[in-house]
């Protein structure tokens, strides 16, 4: 319990209730021992307390809402970890959060861009501390020890039905795949992917609480090479479902093979399994539910399909598998009756000799067993009789109606665990290494959870009893790791107590257990479910009485186990017989002799089918250790391997959880959720870290925290012992804190007692500071207020004073006025009348001579307005005239282009056409060129020779032509040049596809090419032009360091000399001219893959250095050291140690890589745009990673770290600014990264600053905006949280915002920008300027 000082006035906690399970509560006094009631901010505001141990949960701090890691929190308890993962959950959209080694994940019920391949790029090869929780972040966790440690992994996923078990396996094998395969994937990570679907289709099913359930469980072993490569994969499988084949509960469906045949039973290669709509058979009805929403069996069972092919199983045997399945559709469908007077005599029996008589039942037993290809009057009689042994005979006993429908029941149950096996072994032999021996393995467990439903039987007490097994096996494993780390710091420590179930197991599994007493039941000749639970109930109540069991007070055919997870009551009905999984061995012998290969391949091996688990087969006489043949014991022995396996391996574990029962988006309820966490073993994590010190900080962490608190010397080189000496003072109790080598521990809720102390401390600062201010502005306020008053008085009397002056100035001017205005006003009327007079006379006069003016204007507009309209009819002809002759050439010219273009358009896409489409490119590009050319020549030579028929044509008229013209020529100028683009941007994305496969084809062709050019050089002559580029092309293989080039080129040169001079006189001159036309396409690809090759290295030499030198390097000094975060999640055992000091990677460092390349191709010559060009592609890599990185690290979002960030960001916009590379785009890829440090920085409180973030963040996308608030967390007192409502009105707002951004949450890391090669002309290279090198033996050349 924690300290009760910590219940003050304002304190949170927790109070139990029956809807939500815990709500918060305010406390509204200090609590004191002796009160029995607390008063709360509740409905009835009172809690009653009888002690302080029954005080209610304390409240975590609002800083540490939201945690990663549930065992970061101060005070863990349930109300704690189930309101975490609730904020979490709804408010942050997070799925995934740890408490410790365990990853819980809540089923979300919706599609989340979370798994792309830029995830797994950004999770691969960082810390799992680091990183935001996430299934990616245990597989790399698991991978990187593995190969750090050469020792084999197990990733444990489980959780109930429902909770997403299967899926989150299928990630983590797609981690695998993606992160231990090449660079495109390999076909044994193809294989291990393929294995999903199938094992889907197989055993799955909807069942009442998940729609697609794992009606089995399974371990996969990924086996890894020296190089942490996939090399092979196993599978083994546990406790198949059977019973689902032959009987389904309301609303469940049997498994998803069967109704994916029935969908595709219009096939032609289906139509001969007689196959029907599923309503019509009796293994597929039961539930009444035919249908999944949102999926199609016909497309599922493709899939399924090509999973097979994948894994090597061939078309026909995969038919033999479907015919199978059917046969056991039509096997429900035989239907047994009772007739005749005899009970047991029944439509299905007749005398063998004879035929069957024609009854409805005999078409499905005739289509089963034509299906399998067995004899259908014997499969029809031993489906009613068995053969019983008696004296040494062998008597045929008929059975009654119930014991044919066993039997019935029993064979398809046998035939479709017979073929599940099969299958699993098929697929491990497509999975088995083809490369030698795995060097080490990842194991990944998909098992079922802890089930408890209404009426539990023998699947669920197997269920349960394995995750007995599992919990305890998790319990240990939590207890050890625990108590590594305090033996590391070698803390002085007492024995931490934790809940071992092993009480539990030996009730189930020990001598005289539940399993014990039921195969001895099942070995007795008439036991029975009744006579077995009276023995338990004899064995473990009335001899000596059990903890863990108890007997139902309502019902004698029942027991309880108390589980770990919960109390559950079996219902002992059927437990015998789904333990004996009988079935006889006259129908076994009648499958063996099956004329289907496949069909006899599953029952040959008789004496081993046990081993499969898949049931016993009975014969006449009772084997003498048919308890070893029971479901039970091989799930026993099963299990115990699984356990040893994973007792070998280093655990992981993943905890799902299931959210709702409503299968609903995003909806939390706490009851179910709570439920869960007690089931799966988290509580069980928090309470075993309780027990110890679940807080731990470094020396230099806690005293940058709680430096106020601490006496003596203020230094951050004598941390530990400034904490030695003070925390006695300020914790008394010795046992609450321990003093480890390199961290202090702290029990339980002392963090938040320092806290408190902290606050307390600040507090009282707070009011000193206030005291002296306001005094001070009391002060200042007194003396202001005195000169106030005394310059007041000063002002008014000057004021009364000019106010008696101002009367008598008023009086004076008064009368002045009123003399001037009377004056003023008889001048006025005499001026307007004169004026008004000279106006009237005007105006007359005026309308006089407009009149007369009027009349001539008239005369002259009509002769002018007739010779207008004349000219304007001829012009207007003319006009008509001559758009329609340039309209209708600008139609043909177009058409004829259009249908050019789509030709060429045609051409690129082939694979066939790619020689010539490359081959010819120059010459269509000079031909579209020119016809542009052409075009603009006519239309100007148009221009030009346009007849003047009129003078009058105005020259608005003639610039408006010009400009449309113009505005013809440069639309199709831009069609053209958008042609272009697009065909060579297809051409360099086909050469990337081709440039590794035809690597050692090109430098053959290359040798060819030269060696055929300078053969005919006698009849080429060219300018020494082309002679230069060959030898610059020598020149650039050799710099390369690619010897086997150069070789092949200087050899190929000396062999085409040779062989030219052969053909000549020695008198005779041998010109060294060549036509090299030929050989542009290998140049340009050379060049292309020289420039990825280049850019390859680079990136992968940059690629562990980005996130830790953009985002981890702290190049301000002390701008981080006052931002210390109130908690830190723990380090995992597996994780790498990270480089500190001078090794840790920095700016400089990514500088030095970029200045070095920087030198290499400036002292090559290579032209400014491919330079730009280069650094474009690499400052991308840059700003994406770190943006990934930041955007899956919730300790870098905080503004100190915002303020780290955008200064090295600003250090390498410097350097490409001093090198002139901005010009390229290079500094506009890191615009992303640098509004994401903006947002950090920004405020983040009011709407205002709602729209500045949304105005200001243009380059990122809704999804990453919301993510960094998200993750933003406040690593100082002067920083806050940013609220839930404030994040919503950013949503709202960028719901409005239509940028043409799309909606990803991370960046393309492998994204790859378009490169153009602009021609450069070399230059001109005479004779006598080359230097010829002895070693190529040429010294036959002469100058001359």
């Amino acid at each position: 319990m924690a300290s009760l000082e910590l219940y003050s006035k304002g304190a949170s906690v927790w109070i139990p209730d029956p809807d939500a399970v815990w709500v918060s509560a305010l406390l509204l006094q200090d609590y004191s021992p002796g009160k029995k009631h607390l008063p709360l901010q509740l409905t009835n505001g009172k809690y009653p307390v009888g002690s302080p141990s029954d005080l209610p949960p304390l409240g975590n701090p609002d800083i540490l809402e939201g945690e990663n890691d549930l065992t970061a929190l101060s005070f863990l308890h349930e109300p704690a970890v189930l309101h975490n993962l609730r904020v979490r959950f709804l408010d942050y959209n997070s799925i995934y959060t740890y408490c410790g080694i365990v990853l819980v994940a809540i089923n979300p019920y919706d599609q989340l861009p979370i798994y792309g391949e830029e995830v797994i790029d950004a999770y691969s090869g960082q810390d799992m501390a680091d990183m935001e929780p996430h299934i990616f972040s245990v597989a790399e966790e698991a991978y990187r020890t593995m190969t750090r440690e050469e020792k084999n992994q197990s990733i444990i996923i489980s959780g109930e039905s429902g909770s997403g078990k299967t899926v989150s396996a299928k990630f983590t094998m797609r981690y695998f795949a993606v992160v231990g395969g090449a660079a495109q994937q390999t076909s044994v990570e193809e294989r291990v992917l393929a294995s999903n679907p199938i094992m889907e289709s197989i055993g799955n099913a909807k069942t009442t609480r998940n729609d697609n359930s794992s009606r089995f469980g399974k371990y996969i072993e990924i086996g890894f090479g020296r190089k942490g490569d996939i090399i092979g994969a196993n599978m083994r499988t546990y406790l198949l479902e059977k019973s689902r084949v032959v009987f389904q509960a309301s609303a469940e469906r049997n498994y998803h093979i069967f109704y994916q045949l029935c969908a595709s039973r219009e096939l032609p290669e289906m139509r001969s399994f007689k196959l029907d709509a599923p309503e019509h058979f009796r293994y597929t009805n039961q539930g009444g539910d035919m249908q999944i929403s949102g999926t199609d069996d016909l497309s599922d069972l493709e899939r399924t399909r090509n999973a097979f092919t994948v894994l090597g199983v061939q078309p026909d045997q995969q038919m033999e598998l479907f015919r199978i399945l059917a046969a056991v559709l039509h096997l429900g469908n035989v239907n047994i009756q009772i007739s005749g007077r005899n009970v047991f005599v029944h439509y299905l029996y007749y005398p063998l000799p004879l035929p069957p008589p024609p009854q409805a039942g005999d078409r499905s037993l005739a289509i089963f067993s034509k299906l399998l290809g067995v004899d259908g009057p014997q499969m029809a009689h031993w489906l009613c009789h068995r053969r019983l042994a008696v004296g040494g005979e062998m008597l045929i006993k008929p059975m009654s109606g119930q014991q044919a429908v066993g039997a019935r029941d029993a064979l398809a149950k046998h035939i479709y665990g017979q073929l599940f096996t099969w299958t699993v072994q098929r697929l491990n032999s497509a999975l088995r290494s083809q490369r030698g021996k795995a060097r080490s393995f990842i194991g990944v467990l998909d098992i079922y959870g802890f089930e408890t439903f209404d009426r539990n039987s023998f699947e669920q007490f197997c269920i349960n009893y394995a995750n007995e097994k599992l919990q305890q096996q998790f319990n240990r494993h939590v207890f050890h790791l625990e108590q590594e780390e305090y033996i590391r710091e070698e803390l002085v420590w007492s024995r931490i107590e934790f809940s071992d179930n092993q009480q539990c197991i030996n009730l189930i599994e020990a001598q005289l257990g539940l399993f014990d007493l039921l195969d001895e039941e099942c070995r007795m000749p008439k036991g029975s479910d009744e006579s077995w639970v009276r023995k338990l109930y004899d064995q473990h109540l009335t001899g000596k009485p059990h903890p863990h069991f108890r007997k139902p007070r309502m019902s004698n055919s029942a027991f309880i186990v108390l589980h770990f997870a919960d109390t559950v009551q079996y219902e002992c009905d059927g437990f015998l017989d789904k333990n004996r999984d009988t079935v006889f061995e006259e129908l076994i012998n009648i499958l063996k002799a099956s004329q289907s290969e496949l069909v006899a391949e599953l029952f040959q091996q008789q004496g081993n089918v046990s081993s499969v688990a898949n049931g016993s087969v009975r014969s006449g006489k009772r084997a003498t250790r048919e308890h070893k043949l029971t479901v039970g014991f091989q799930f026993r022995q099963s299990l115990q391997m699984l356990m040893d396996t994973l007792n070998s391996t280093t655990p992981h574990y993943v905890r799902c959880i299931k959210p709702n029962d409503l299968k609903e988006p995003f909806l939390f309820d706490p009851g179910r959720t709570v439920q869960q966490l007690r089931a799966c073993g988290v509580l069980e994590t928090i309470r075993i870290s309780a027990a110890g010190f679940p807080s731990r900080w470094t020396y230099e962490e806690f005293f940058s925290r709680y430096r106020l608190l601490l006496r003596g010397p203020q230094s951050l080189d004598q941390a530990q012992a400034s904490c030695r000496q003070a925390l006695p003072e300020l914790i008394p109790d010795p046992d609450q804190f321990c003093f480890g080598k390199t961290k202090v521990f702290f029990r339980a809720g002392q963090v938040a007692f320092l806290e408190r102390l902290r606050a307390e401390k600040l507090r009282v600062a707070a009011m000193i500071i206030q005291s002296r201010v306001r005094g001070w502005l009391a002060r200042t306020r007194y003396t202001r207020i005195c000169w106030a008053t005394v310059t007041i008085q000063r002002y008014w009397r000057g004021a009364l004073a000019r106010r008696l002056a101002l009367t008598l100035r008023y009086s004076k001017a008064a009368l002045v006025i009123q003399k001037t205005y009377r004056m003023v006003v008889v001048r006025q009327l005499f001026l307007m009348i004169r004026q008004a007079t000279i106006t009237i006379q005007a105006f007359t006069r005026g309308t006089l001579e407009r009149r007369r003016y009027r009349l001539l204007v008239a005369e002259r507009a009509a002769v002018l307005l007739q010779a207008r309209v004349r000219g304007w009819l001829a012009r207007r002809a003319y006009r008509r005239v001559r758009a329609a002759v340039v309209f209708m050439q600008c139609c043909v010219r177009r058409r004829a282009a259009r249908r050019e273009l789509l030709k060429l358009k045609t051409e690129a896409r082939s694979v066939e056409k790619y020689r010539e489409l490359n081959k010819g490119m120059e010459v269509k590009l000079m031909q579209l060129q020119l016809r542009a050319d052409q075009g603009v020549g006519e239309r100007k030579s148009q221009k030009h020779e346009k007849p003047q028929p009129c003078t009058v044509i105005s020259e608005k008229e003639v610039e408006e032509r010009r400009r449309a013209e113009e505005k013809a020529v440069s639309q199709a100028s831009a069609a053209l040049g958008a042609a272009l683009d697009e065909e060579r941007r297809k051409y360099q994305g086909l050469l990337r596809d081709f440039t590794r496969l035809e690597q050692r084809y090109d430098n053959l062709r290359e040798m060819s090419l030269l060696t055929e050019v300078d053969t005919h050089n006698h009849t080429t002559t060219q300018t020494l032009t082309h002679t230069h580029t060959h030898t610059h092309l020598q020149t650039k293989a050799d710099c390369s360091g690619d010897q086997t080039h150069a070789r092949s080129l200087c050899s190929a040169a000396v062999t085409a000399l040779k062989a030219a001079l052969k053909t000549i006189d020695s008198d005779e001159l041998a010109p060294l001219t060549t036509d090299v036309s030929d050989l542009i396409r290998a140049l340009s690809d050379l060049c292309i893959q020289a420039y990825q090759q280049l850019l390859s290295i680079t990136e992968k030499h940059l690629q562990n250095i980005i996130v830790p030198a953009l985002l981890e390097s702290e190049i301000i000094p002390g701008l981080s050291g006052s931002a210390v975060k109130l908690v830190t999640s723990r380090k995992r055992a597996g994780s790498d140690p990270r480089a500190v000091g001078g090794d840790a990677p920095t700016m400089a460092s990514v500088l030095r890589k970029l200045g070095a390349l920087h030198t290499a191709l400036s002292r090559q010559d290579l032209p400014p745009t491919q330079m730009e060009q280069a650094f474009h592609q690499l400052t991308y890599l840059i700003s994406s990673s770190a943006l990934n990185s930041l955007l899956l690290r919730k300790d870098m979002c905080c503004w100190s770290r915002g303020m780290q960030i955008r200064y090295n960001v600003s250090l390498l916009e410097e350097w490409l600014r001093s090198r002139g590379l901005q010009a390229g785009g290079a500094v506009a890829t890191l615009e992303p990264l640098i509004q994401a440090v903006q947002l950090l920085q920004a405020g983040k409180k009011t709407e205002g600053d709602a729209q500045a973030l949304v105005q200001t963040c243009t380059a990122l996308s809704g999804q990453q905006i919301v993510k960094i608030l998200t993750l933003y967390t406040p690593h100082s007192d002067l920083d806050e949280r940013v609220t839930v409502n404030f994040i919503r009105t950013v949503q709202g707002l960028l719901k409005g915002r239509s940028d043409g951004h799309p909606q990803h949450l991370l960046m393309d890391v492998r994204r790859v920008f378009p490169v153009t090669f602009p021609y450069s002309p070399p230059s001109v290279l005479h004779a006598e300027q080359l230097v010829i090198p002895d070693s190529l033996k040429i010294s036959f050349l002469r100058r001359v």
